[in-house]
């Protein structure tokens, strides 16, 4: 083992016998430092919207960026008291998380909330909860198909779900209930196109 003294600032390095530097770090999620250090991580969680049969969309996010994209950290959705339709589980009730639809109308635009909190930042994202109406073809990335009433599943993207600049997330429930309530929620971050 050999010590370097940086001859400026007195500092020292300590230098095993295979020339490697011995170093001492901390590691954290991404989504920890983005909030840490700038203040972009952001939650929604969306309002209950009432099942009914078809598509119910419980959130629909698009990013209004030029110069920053959306990363999912984090998903979860539930189902509460659902009535009417197939017994769970069955192979016609599902959530779905999907790409590419744009907002038509109705539903409610809604703010998420940054998770730093006193922030002022917020993000340059549009959301609509509460079953608004969208357009063209959903590109479904993933399915949960729910097992009970009360059925809370979560999805741990670690900011590996990438919304570029003008692209959309919608998180939907597709089924056949006619009562209960879907309920998701979402946490997210900002970093800078690459």
């Amino acid at each position: 083992m050999s010590v370097i003294k940086s001859g400026n600032s007195g500092s020292t390095a300590i230098v095993d016998s295979d020339g490697r530097f011995w170093v001492n770090a901390m590691s954290n999620e991404a989504q920890h430092v983005i909030s840490h250090f700038k203040q972009e991580a952001y939650q929604m969680a969306a309002t209950p919207v009432a099942l009914s049969s078809g598509i119910v969309v419980g959130l629909h996010l698009k990013n209004t960026s030029s110069t920053k994209i959306v990363a999912i950290a984090y998903i979860r959705h539930q189902i509460v008291a659902p009535t009417g339709g197939t017994a769970l589980p069955n192979a016609l009730n599902y959530f779905r998380i999907a790409l590419g639809r744009t907002y038509s109308s109705g539903g409610t635009e809604v703010d998420p909330v940054n998770v730093y909190a006193g922030s002022g930042n917020t993000p340059p994202v549009t959301i609509y909860e509460g079953n608004p109406t969208l357009a063209g073809t959903a590109n479904i990335i993933d399915r949960w198909y729910t097992k009970d009433d009360g059925d809370m599943n979560v999805f741990s993207k670690h900011g590996s779900l990438i919304i570029p600049p003008n692209q959309t997330l919608e998180l939907s429930y597709v089924g056949d209930q006619s009562g209960g309530i879907f309920y998701p929620r979402i946490a997210f971050f900002m970093e800078d196109v690459v």
